[in-house]
């Protein structure tokens, strides 16, 4: 292609006469669509030297390309140059602007040239439109697509493309059900959605979670004659495991199997990680197994479910067998992939294998995220290594998450001063308190015995709106039992159940051993039966 254009070229020096325009456009179009835009340019402005008078198109194509690569200094000055070469600039040269602005995120500035246009001779066409609303569409801008479908309206009508880009805009920013209603709306227009189209709404509705309405539309697409593809599935499939329902995404990989629609490498992603996530071990190792029989590689993603999935289910040799595979295929682990191997081998207690994976973390030039440190931090408090996990805390860089790892930390082992320094530096730093906080603030003092202080720390917990849990209460009984104080605990027992916070057999089982020390066996049958009386059936088990 690109030999032909330049032996035009060539040939155009022996003779005197200019090509026609539709020659001359064919063989420029050559060169921009090879690749070749600044030859283009070139030949464009050695032409126009010596007299020769082009057509729009010719200058579009070198437009497009430089808007393409990014130069829209140059292809607005060449659009601005057009008049001069006795040719005028034409909506496809205006839209080549338009698209390229919004292609690198230049939204503005392609709003600018559609107010250009409005001034001028030159009216948008739906083309312009269907530019702005991809760049909107991009930027999440919904009031500005919003403002221009009023604008569009008086122009030109929207097609496909136009809802398309619309709807999309519109999952994109959460207004699923907005998005929703474009897809009515654009079918009372009598536009109908393609397939593309419907694939977009059900994969954005099975990612906000609304199985049914996905389903809807999938029986919608089959009741119309459309041929689902695999793209199709796979959006569907991911929301049936991303919902725990492994089952009924089984039942679809069977339905469209038996349609003859092969499952790509998501299908089975999606499986392999809905599998691991529902600890069905047996299922997550078939859909592996059924891979490696469809020779279907796996990517850093697949890889990266199979990892995190056996550390979740403590094989933490197998993910680092899974590991050692992967390398072999050409691929090195990252950042995520890392981090969840050292919580695994944290969890493991095997400390100075979880640091070597941090250290080769760093050895890969990879800057420790928040997730990564607070795996970190978390793992080596866990650990008793308080002071180590102290080390890797920077005040400047720090969120909630790190705070909360060190003040549990901190309470685990019962430094019961520091806690309340680092929350009150918390605190400084603009980070609230949360729920777990002030659970292991209250387990920390009931274990030291410290009652009066864990029930002032209950009632600020409580003053700032946070409801204590079964775990608060839990640490408080047995803190209040672990001192002989029985009928104490008993109030906060019913406490408890006031606030409609189901007590399990550890809390009952805590009273009961508390009357078992005590000798008071007749106190520990009445609240045997009470329990029993208020549908707390473990009563009768922890009794025996």
């Amino acid at each position: 292609m690109i030999r032909d254009a330049l032996q035009f070229f060539a040939s155009l020096r022996t003779v005197s006469r200019f090509p026609t325009p539709f020659t001359f456009n064919q063989q420029l179009h050559k060169l921009t669509h090879a690749g070749c835009g600044d030859l283009s340019l070139k030949v464009l402005f050695a032409f126009v030297s010596k007299g020769y008078t082009p057509h729009p198109s010719a200058c579009n194509s070198v437009i497009s390309y430089l808007c393409k690569s990014s130069n829209f200094a140059y292809a607005e000055r060449l659009l601005d140059s057009m008049p001069t070469f006795g040719c005028c600039p034409d909506i496809v040269s205006y839209n080549c602007l338009i698209d390229g602005y919004c292609r690198y995120g230049e939204v503005a500035k392609a709003c600018l040239v559609v107010r250009s246009l409005r001034d001028g001779r030159l009216r948008p066409d739906l083309v312009t439109f269907n530019s702005l609303f991809n760049g909107f569409c991009e930027m999440r801008m919904r009031d500005e697509a919003f403002v221009y479908m009023g604008l569009m309206w008086k122009c030109c009508s929207p097609n496909v493309l136009t809802y398309s880009s619309l709807i999309d805009m519109c999952c994109k920013v959460g207004l699923l059900e907005m998005g929703l209603k474009f897809s009515e709306e654009m079918c009372k227009d009598g536009v109908f959605p393609n397939s593309v189209l419907q694939t977009i709404l059900i994969d954005r509705c099975c990612k906000f979670g609304n199985l049914k309405v996905a389903f809807e539309l999938y029986l919608k697409m089959e009741g119309g004659g459309t041929v689902l593809n695999v793209v199709t599935y796979s959006a569907l499939i991911n929301g049936l495991c991303k919902g725990g329902m492994l089952k009924e995404a089984e039942a679809l990989l069977s339905v469209m199997l038996k349609r003859g629609v092969a499952p790509n490498l998501a299908v089975y992603t999606s499986l392999i990680d809905g599998s691991f996530k529902n600890n069905d071990f047996g299922s997550a190792l078939k859909f592996i197994s059924q891979m490696h029989e469809n020779r279907i590689n796996f990517d850093m993603a697949t890889y990266g479910v199979i990892v995190s999935g056996f550390c979740a289910n403590g094989r933490l040799s197998k993910a680092l067998d899974v590991m050692e595979c992967m390398s072999k295929a050409g691929l090195l682990p990252d950042e995520p992939m890392l981090a969840t191997v050292m919580d695994a081998q944290f969890k493991a207690g095997n400390v100075v294998a979880a640091l070597d994976v941090y250290q080769e973390l760093l050895v890969r030039g990879f800057e420790p995220d928040v997730v990564t440190l607070s795996c970190l931090m978390d793992g080596l408090a866990k650990q008793g290594k308080l002071n180590e996990a102290r080390e890797f805390f920077c005040k400047e860089k720090s969120n909630i998450v790190h705070y909360t790892v060190l003040i549990d930390g901190l309470c685990r082992v019962g430094d019961m001063s520091q806690v309340e320094s680092l929350v009150r530096e918390m605190q400084e730093a603009g980070f609230r308190p949360d729920k777990f906080i002030y659970t292991s603030w209250i387990a920390g003092l009931s274990r030291q015995g410290n009652l009066v202080e864990a029930f002032r720390i209950k009632k600020k917990m409580s003053q700032e709106g946070i409801q204590p849990g079964l775990k608060t209460y839990t640490s408080l009984i047995w803190g209040l039992v672990n001192t002989g104080l029985l009928i104490e605990a008993k109030q906060v027992l019913y406490d408890m159940l006031k606030m409609k916070i189901a007590p399990d057999h550890i809390v009952i089982g805590i009273l009961i051993q508390g009357y078992l020390k005590q000798g008071k066996t007749d106190a520990m049958f009445r609240l045997q039966e009470d329990m029993k009386n208020k549908g707390f059936l473990f009563a009768d088990h922890i009794g025996g």
